[in-house]
């Protein structure tokens, strides 16, 4: 391995690490509801993907957002659909379960390129995903009759929207995705602010809570996505998939070292054969995989 390579490979598992932190920021923040939170997480994300725009000498990217054709607010709605069934699932549902439901993204990516784009499978993608799906049963089945339904449903809708946001990456290759992370930042304020007016719940929150979701747009999404970026140049798409999933392995850790939250036993399985899936189907032959900009934080 080169040093170059190294290097790239330490970003993305710092870029995975950091990510998983958001768990305990979310779980702080105990006094807002996933719509208030996500206004103030929001906020934190178009800060930073602006500044990280303007410093690296790119301009601001909402104006081109707004610019978009129906695929880029396509691919925007994705990524809010993903960030509030997450937010949702974690304020209802263990970390683990959360976690591992919303990690089935490149299986349901894998699924959905194939309804869509008429992409083949073959057969390591399609053992892939049956082996995701094994996982799924051992952990819905462990989950009923614990009262976190829609928690685990919001795991899945996340999912769901970052593979429509990944196969819209794939559609649009070679286009410029930047604009459509702080367009993704826009359209989540836009959805949340509305969803708590009218719900009647206040814009402001107490200030801890304000505090640890902007931390979680600013800094860990931030620093996190900067972080990943640089590491795709350098590192092969097949290697990020892998490294990404230090989120996935680390979220759950933090949750239970801080908050003694600890795992079912067949989240734990059914988690494990999830990320054996995602696993097997990285290394699965790809025609046109998904580019490094199709990974990232929910």
């Amino acid at each position: 391995m080169t040093r170059a390579a190294l290097v790239g490979s330490l970003m993305a598992l710092t870029a995975g690490i950091l990510w998983s932190f958001g768990v305990l920021t979310v779980r702080f923040a105990a006094d807002s509801d996933p719509f208030q939170y996500l206004i103030w997480r929001g906020i934190g994300v178009l800060i930073a993907m602006e500044t990280i725009s303007l410093v690296s000498g790119q301009g601001l990217l909402l104006p081109r957002f707004l610019k978009s054709d129906g695929l880029g607010i396509l691919a925007a709605a994705g990524l809010v659909l993903a960030a509030v069934a997450f937010i949702f699932a974690l304020k209802s549902t263990t970390v683990a379960a959360a976690v591992f439901f919303s990690s089935t993204a490149p299986l349901q990516t894998a699924i959905l390129a194939r309804i869509v784009l008429g992409e083949r499978l073959g057969l390591v993608g399609t053992a892939a995903i049956l082996i995701g799906l094994a996982g799924l049963v051992v952990m819905v089945g462990g989950e009923l009759g614990s009262g976190s339904l829609a928690g685990n449903l919001g795991g899945l809708l996340s999912a769901f929207g970052f593979a429509v946001y990944a196969v819209c990456v794939r559609v649009g290759k070679g286009r410029d995705w930047a604009p459509v992370l702080s367009g993704y930042g826009l359209l989540t304020l836009v959805v949340c602010v509305a969803t708590t007016l009218v719900n009647g719940r206040p814009l402001v929150v107490p200030p801890f809570d304000a505090a640890m979701a902007l931390i979680h747009g600013a800094v860990l999404i931030g620093i996190g996505t900067i972080l990943f970026n640089r590491a795709a140049r350098v590192v092969p798409a097949v290697g990020l998939t892998v490294l990404a999933q230090t989120e996935t392995v680390f979220a759950p850790l933090w949750v239970y070292l801080v908050l003694a939250e600890t795992p079912r036993t067949s989240s734990l399985i059914g988690g494990a054969l999830i990320l054996a899936a995602i696993l097997l189907r990285a290394l699965a032959p790809a025609k046109d995989p998904v580019p490094a900009l199709g990974s990232g934080p929910t």
